[in-house]
């Protein structure tokens, strides 16, 4: 699954289009922890899920990272103003430039010192952002021409179950806690 201008003879739309696949990659990853610990953690044989769930802020991070260095690069791509503010009125480049925005916001604010600051229930309900960010880098990849849907239906419909399922389990859970 990797990013479909490997041809391409400009090679800083290839990074754009990589550092894109990378920061959706880690984005996907870091959301597929949870689920993934709820089922399969307490399974022998699983205990990586454990391991694995103590870096999601480094995970995180590294969407974020990508993210940036997408924009970075799609900006020195096309470094005229009326050029970029003419991308920022296509919807699926606005989708993305939404996107960028909420993981930059979630990793300036993931530090423990901002979570102390900003206290643990207003902090989580911020990074539940994440959620509005996947589903906007969601379109953006289904709107990209460049990008094939089926890698955006590959990382995204399994991913979307999931959350789904982990919701009905967390409503099921809540409705059994109130009888």
């Amino acid at each position: 699954m990797g990013t479909q201008v490997v041809e391409s003879a400009n090679p800083v739309e290839y990074l754009v289009h990589a550092t894109g696949d990378w920061a959706v990659y880690f984005l996907v990853g870091v959301l597929w922890l949870s689920p993934l610990r709820i089922w399969l953690g307490k399974r022998s044989g699983f205990s990586w899920i454990k391991r694995l769930q103590s870096h999601r802020r480094n995970i995180g991070l590294a969407s974020a990272f990508y993210a940036a260095l997408h924009f970075t690069l799609h900006v020195l791509d096309n470094p005229e103003w009326e050029i970029l503010w003419k991308d920022l009125q296509r919807v699926y480049l606005l989708t993305g430039f939404l996107a960028f925005l909420i993981l930059l916001l979630l990793a300036l604010t993931s530090s423990n010192a901002i979570v102390r600051k900003l206290g643990a229930n207003r902090w989580k309900n911020l990074h539940r952002l994440i959620y509005f960010a996947v589903m906007l880098a969601a379109i953006h990849l289904f709107l990209d021409e460049k990008s094939s849907d089926l890698q955006a239906l590959i990382l995204f419909v399994p991913l979307i179950a999931a959350e789904l399922l982990r919701f009905g389990f967390w409503c099921y859970g809540y409705c059994q806690k109130k009888r």
